[in-house]
């Protein structure tokens, strides 16, 4: 196939139903940040499409490996096949199968975590490595992701670091919305997060007492085990992405806590798109060290990086973003301006438009 004569043909296979996200991103109310690069592909001779109706919906809502069973038939008429979700249908289509066509492109956030939580488990652990093994490329969004599957033993000329990319534009489309008559609330700390990665406990036990107000927008699971709110703590729960980008521009700069990398129960990236979407709002981020942050965020110029779970640290750096309103402002001004540069959904559509034309070719 000459993939000069026409676009090549890419289904993504979201983990999640999308048309409801594709409606609110076409009305201005999502950013799309969440179509990983979908919206911006024909802009780069790729045609993007996926498959959703209600029976897929009603099979999805029960399974989702069930879903890509059922749709196995319609992925040979795609050139690449392109998710990050569960590794099932490549371990059919490619382990098992070993089809050729279509190619099977995955976006890494978890191949390192399910390695290592599965040592002891052999038959697991063999079917996953033979899928990784088995796919044309891998797409890692952290150089600590591919420099881990390296090591493993996996071919690192299918392993291509892409950088995440957000909206950067989204939450300056929603500052120039709001009425300007609307008084500023009170100064307040934002902290956002709903993967099992987030450590709320290290943080509550950092801002208590402190003279500001700390507003968490997570789910209640995340909070189960972190105790008792300090007073100066108001949990918001589920937030909207509409209204969580009017917290972030409220917010005097963000908090992004998250567990040790020895918990293997989150995702590889905890914590990737909130410390970007804070960046983009041109907010000063504290964040706990993470080998998958380190090719976003640099300690001391785009933000605080501090030790995982460990609430003096992160006490410390908050009183310093505190005591310091310049410096909060700097860093938040050279986070923007990192995002803008380096880290969008347009960007990342060019690099994923480029491994599929490479492993089609």
């Amino acid at each position: 196939m000459n993939s000069e004569r026409r676009p090549i043909k890419v289904l993504y296979l979201f983990a999640g139903e999308r048309k409801k996200p594709m409606e609110e991103w076409r009305s201005g109310r999502m950013p799309d940040t969440h179509l990983i690069g979908f919206n911006h592909l024909a802009e780069y001779g790729v045609r993007a499409s996926y498959i959703e109706n209600g029976f897929v919906n009603r099979i999805r809502r029960r399974n989702y490996n069930l879903t890509n069973l059922f749709l196995l038939p319609s992925v040979f008429r795609y050139d690449v096949v392109f998710s990050g979700a569960s590794l099932f249908l490549p371990f059919v289509a490619k382990a098992v199968l070993g089809l050729r066509r279509p190619k099977f492109v995955w976006y890494n956030t978890f191949f390192t975590n399910a390695i290592k939580r599965n040592r002891t488990r052999r038959f697991r652990l063999w079917a996953i490595r033979k899928t990784i093994a088995s796919l044309d490329a891998i797409v890692c969004p952290s150089t600590a992701q591919r420099e881990f599957l390296i090591k493993e033993g996996f071919d690192a000329r299918k392993i291509f670091f892409v950088p995440n990319g957000v909206d950067a534009e989204f939450i300056d489309k929603v500052s120039a919305a709001r009425p300007e008559a609307a008084p500023p609330p009170p100064p307040f700390i934002l902290s956002v997060g709903k993967d099992m990665g987030r450590d709320y406990k290290t943080l509550f036990a950092a801002v208590a007492d402190l003279p500001v107000q700390v507003r968490v927008a997570a789910l209640p699971r995340n909070l189960k085990n972190a105790g008792p709110a300090p007073l100066n703590v108001k949990a918001e729960g589920f937030v909207p992405f509409g209204r969580l980008a009017e917290l972030y521009e409220e917010a005097r700069f963000v908090v992004i806590s998250t567990k040790s990398e020895n918990h293997l129960d989150a995702s590889d990236c905890s914590g990737q798109y909130v410390l970007l979407d804070a960046m983009s709002a041109g907010k000063a981020v504290i964040a706990s060290e993470r080998a998958t942050l380190a090719d976003y965020v640099s300690n001391g110029k785009e933000g605080l990086i501090v030790p995982p779970e460990n609430s003096s640290a992160l006490r410390t750096a908050i009183k310093d973003l505190l005591d310091h309103p310049d410096k909060t402002d700097f860093l938040g001004k050279a986070g923007r301006e990192k995002v803008v540069e380096n880290f969008t959904t347009t960007r990342l559509a060019r690099d994923l438009a480029d491994i599929f034309k490479k492993v089609v070719s």
